[in-house]
């Protein structure tokens, strides 16, 4: 199956990308809170997940662009069978 390499890779990042950009959004939003309010006690910031989410379905979408393009550019590997 072409598509197996780039199934197993968004396997392993797609939940790094929705990890990563939830921890980048918060601490931002919280930093700017805080500098805002001038202390450090705020509420937690709302909507971080919501943010993850939108990455994750535009990382997904890419990824799927990628593999598309990816396995349609690349050969068909032949394995040494041939027709007589």
């Amino acid at each position: 199956m072409a598509f197996e390499p780039w199934l197993r890779a968004w396997l392993i990042l797609a939940p790094l990308v929705a990890w990563g950009s939830h921890f980048i959004v918060r601490n931002a939003r919280l930093r700017l809170a805080q500098l805002k309010a001038d202390s450090l006690d705020v509420p937690e910031p709302q909507g971080t997940w919501g943010y993850a989410a939108a990455c994750t379905v535009a990382f997904t979408l890419l990824m799927l662009a990628l593999a598309r393009v990816w396995v349609q550019s690349t050969p068909i590997e032949d394995n040494g069978e041939q027709a007589a």
